[in-house]
C-alpha cells in the first residue's frame, strides 16, 4: 500500500505519535505490551533519537518521540512498528501487518504542548478504564517521572529527560 500522507521532513523536533492497531487484529494482551515497549527500546538504542513519554495500549500506542537530522518521524516509526510486528507475531504465531498502515504524528511546538501531550498519554488508561490511576498502568512512562528512585528502576523503558530548547518557551 502506497501512503499519500505528506509528511514534513523534519528532524530536531519532538513529535507526538499514534500508532493504532489493525482492525482485523486481536487487541494486545497482557503479556504483549512488553513487547511493543522492548521494540521501542530497540528501534531508540539502534536509531539514537529520544523517547521523551509513552503508553502502550491493547489497540494503539503513543510517544513523545525526539528526532534528530538525518532521522525522520517516519523512519523511527517505521522501525518500531516493524520491530514490534516480528515480535507480536512470532509469539502470535501469525503474519502480516500489525499496526495500520498509517499514523499520526504532530510536532511539539511549545512547553505547554509537550506537558500537555504526556498528560493525556498518561492518563489514557485511566480514561480507558483500565486503571484507576496512572501510576498502576506498567506500560507508560508514568513512573519514570517519580521522584522513588526504586519506583523508576521497577519502569519498562528508562525516559530521555531532556530540557526543552529556547524555542519550545513561550
Amino acid at each position: 500500500m502506497v501512503s499519500h500522507v505528506r509528511r514534513l521532513q523534519t528532524s530536531d523536533r519532538i513529535f507526538f505519535v499514534t500508532v493504532n492497531l489493525r482492525r482485523t487484529r486481536v487487541p494486545l494482551a497482557k503479556g504483549e505490551f512488553g513487547l511493543v515497549t522492548d521494540a521501542l527500546a530497540a528501534s531508540r538504542r539502534k536509531l539514537g533519537f529520544l523517547l521523551c513519554g509513552y503508553v502502550v495500549m491493547p489497540d494503539h500506542w503513543h510517544a513523545l518521540i525526539w528526532t534528530t537530522f538525518p532521522l525522520t518521524i517516519s523512519r523511527a516509526v517505521q522501525d518500531i512498528k516493524w520491530t514490534a510486528a516480528s515480535s507480536l507475531n512470532r509469539a502470535r504465531g501469525t503474519r502480516g501487518a500489525v499496526w495500520q498502515h498509517q499514523f499520526w504524528d504532530r510536532f511539539v511546538r511549545h512547553q505547554k504542548e509537550f506537558a500537555g501531550r504526556l498528560d493525556y498519554l498518561h492518563l489514557n488508561p485511566v480514561r480507558k478504564g483500565l486503571v484507576s490511576r496512572p501510576q498502576d498502568w506498567r506500560w507508560s512512562s508514568y513512573n519514570s517521572f517519580a521522584l522513588d528512585k526504586l519506583t523508576v528502576a521497577q519502569c519498562p523503558i528508562e525516559m530521555d529527560h531532556v530540557h526543552l530548547p529556547e524555542s519550545y518557551r513561550g
